[in-house]
């Protein structure tokens, strides 16, 4: 097996087998653009509705003008397009297996939201490690279009697979709700991501609650439990209140943001897309999303070769 630091020997179209630990990341090609804020939108539990938040989080964000990308990595379970009433005739299983490329299976959703299905119980999908998640992300390289975020949902839970997408995001989002399995899991996630795989800042957004007071005692509630001495850095990023056109909107197949843009749950959207686009840009000048790339495979010095 021959070792290549060229960057004409990278692949257009990479397998996930083509990526090996060796080539330095900074030999991936480079891009014109400036920094993507890249939002991983993740879970200690399931049934936190953390897809919903993902999906109008998007579109509240594109609404504002906003470029923005959305990526289902909640790689098992996937879907987010029939979230919004899509319906995907390729997904990340025919990139995966060199069907065709990424740019090939992206859904126009409105003028400044596009989507990347994933492939929903497809068992290889749900239990790819880190290195198979890098070869999956390595593909956003060859995307042309700009963009000014790209929100990942991730799955739920400690696996691997979610820890590096969490990883090599510039912002993470822990969806909880006022259960106490939703914050022992989301306390256990924030934990071990900080210990293990060196994720240190969170935003907490606590859903369903019913007054911006229950948010506050859930935020703390989830502080509480983090006493051990790799202190993360957790901020309360906002609530999404308890509102029953939230259900309506899914049983629909839309978003509340488009079904019943007046309630109560569309405005929390609205709010939180607009403190979203104030946080801190990234202070890393990487092109497209190569950077993004970069992050999730240079974890403690991992390198990547491309073999030709």
């Amino acid at each position: 097996m021959e070792r290549t630091h060229s960057t004409t020997r990278v692949k257009r179209h990479m397998q996930l087998s083509d990526i090996k630990l060796g080539q330095l990341a900074e030999t991936l090609p480079r891009t014109s653009q400036g920094p993507v804020q890249v939002v991983a939108v993740t879970g200690g539990k399931g049934g936190t509705g953390k897809t919903n938040i993902a999906v109008n989080l998007a579109q509240a964000l594109a609404n504002n003008g906003q470029r923005t990308l959305l990526l289902d990595a909640d790689l098992g379970m996937a879907n987010v397009d029939v979230m919004l009433g899509l319906v995907a005739t390729h997904t990340l299983s025919d990139v995966l297996g060199g069907v065709c490329r990424l740019e090939d299976i992206m859904m126009t959703v409105s003028d400044k939201l596009q989507v990347i299905p994933a492939a929903s119980g497809i068992k290889h999908l749900a239990n790819m490690g880190q290195q198979e998640c890098a070869g999956l992300v390595r593909a956003f390289s060859d995307l042309k279009q700009p963009i000014d975020f790209l929100l990942v949902d991730t799955a739920t839970g400690i696996s691997e697979c979610v820890a590096s997408f969490c990883r090599a995001a510039t912002e993470v989002m822990v969806v909880v709700c006022n259960e106490p399995s939703s914050i022992r899991d989301s306390s256990a996630q924030i934990r071990l991501f900080s210990s293990e795989y060196g994720v240190n800042r969170f935003r907490l957004l606590a859903n369903r609650v019913e007054s911006a007071y229950e948010a506050q005692e859930l935020f703390q509630s989830v502080i509480a439990q983090l006493t051990d001495n790799h202190s993360p850095q957790v901020s309360y990023a906002g609530y999404i209140p308890n509102d029953e056109t939230l259900r309506k909107a899914v049983a629909q197949h839309k978003i509340v943001l488009n079904a019943y843009p007046r309630s109560r749950a569309a405005m929390a959207f609205k709010n939180l897309a607009r403190r979203v686009a104030e946080w801190p840009q990234p202070d890393r000048a990487g092109g497209h999303i190569e950077f993004f790339v970069e992050r999730l495979i240079s974890h403690e010095n991992m390198e990547m070769e491309v073999v030709s």
